[in-house]
């Protein structure tokens, strides 16, 4: 789950299946884990044409035909309801022209699909550090939960509460993060766990030396992405740096007005070595707007291409939508390709309400929506 803060986990392929009746296109679904997994309800619509459902013709694996002389379409997935990350309404939807993909991965990025194990044994002394007054915080794929003291007599603040989940499997990622005395502390371990474990050996927590930092040229929001768990650092210049190996990334994110940036730099980048440039680019201008009616969903106005340089060239633009719903919330997040917007530069949200299943895609009236390119 920890790549996934943003983004639809697009990973596109483009071999075909081609006949005289069409092209197939094949869409893998996975959890945050990479794990397949199955949709509440999918749909798919070729061109502008009415949405139909459709249905896995294999664990999370989904497959519809364009008929010869279409060359576009639209996919939608409602991910389910389960999971710790799990939210009551959360879809993932793409809009593509077949040059774009026609064999890909889309990610149900906060849902996981698999068994966890409930690490609930009491007084457990995981952490080999003790955090008093909740000041250290414990991490896996799946949970992030601040240390408590579970012990009548030993006065440490080192173990697990009883609700703390990691996923079953080999090499789970769990860590510790905390601070006190003026100092960050840091440890983690990969852990096998199967599903009736209720403790992990414990982890050596260590003093982050004050000379291990990173810092940036704008002030941001840092994260530190490990294997697995995804860890906030805070937001500033200077930041700790918990790691230097090169599997580990520290995700960045500047906000100026109304547009952001986000980076991602590899710990053991030389990057990091110098204050990471995260000023948004004066040559890059991206400035849309959303018009509304009631009962609609809405249009996104002013998509143009930013201008990146050559070497990241354009995809396409992801549109998303957050409102209330019921107490967990609803997300939706949709990818339309630059070959399937083609030269216009509005665009209004498919509406697959009509499937059984997608009714909950639109807000409600009264709904306060926050909406994002």
């Amino acid at each position: 789950m920890r790549r996934m803060a943003l983004g639809t986990g697009l990973a596109l392929l483009l071999a075909a299946c081609s006949g005289p009746s069409g092209t197939q296109v094949q869409v893998s679904l996975v959890d945050g884990l990479d794990n397949p997994i199955q949709a509440t309800a999918a749909a798919y619509r070729v061109g502008t044409g009415p949405f139909q459902a459709l249905s896995p013709t294999g664990p999370g694996q989904y497959r519809f035909t364009v008929p010869s002389g279409a060359n576009q379409y639209t996919v939608v997935f409602r991910c389910p309801y389960f999971g710790t990350l799990a939210s009551q309404v959360q879809v993932v939807s793409y809009e593509l022209k077949l040059a774009e993909a026609t064999s890909f991965k889309a990610r149900c990025p906060y849902a996981y699909a698999g068994p966890e194990a409930n690490l609930n044994k009491p007084n457990d002394n995981t952490s080999s550090e003790s955090f008093p007054n909740w000041a250290g915080q414990a991490y896996s794929a799946t949970s992030s939960v601040s240390l408590v003291d579970e012990g009548s007599d030993d006065d440490e603040w080192n173990d697990l509460p009883a609700h703390f989940r990691v996923p079953v499997g080999q090499n789970r990622e769990v860590a510790i993060f905390g601070y006190k005395g003026g100092n960050y502390y840091f440890g983690r371990k990969l852990v096998n766990v199967t599903y009736t474990d209720t403790a992990i050996n414990q982890i050596t927590v260590s003093q982050v030396q004050q000379t291990q930092t990173f810092t940036t040229t704008h002030q941001v929001q840092a994260y530190f992405l490990g294997k697995e768990v995804r860890i906030p650092l805070g937001f500033g210049s200077e930041f700790p740096k918990l790691s230097s190996d090169q599997g580990d990334l520290y995700e960045l994110v500047s906000v100026s007005g109304n547009q952001a940036r986000l980076k991602r730099v590899s710990g053991s980048a030389s990057e990091l070595a110098n204050p990471v440039n995260m000023g948004l680019s004066a040559s890059l201008t991206f400035n849309p707007t959303v018009s509304t009616s009631p009962g609609s969903l809405p249009t996104f106005q002013g998509l143009t291409d930013p201008g990146f340089p050559n070497e990241r060239p354009l995809r396409g633009y992801l549109l998303a939508l957050s409102w209330p719903g019921n107490w967990t919330g609803a997300f939706w997040q949709h990818l339309v390709g630059k070959e399937a917007l083609g030269a216009n530069t509005s665009y209004t949200l498919p509406d697959p309400t009509g499937v059984t299943g997608l009714g909950a895609l639109k807000p409600t009236s009264g709904d306060s929506v926050i909406w994002q390119a």
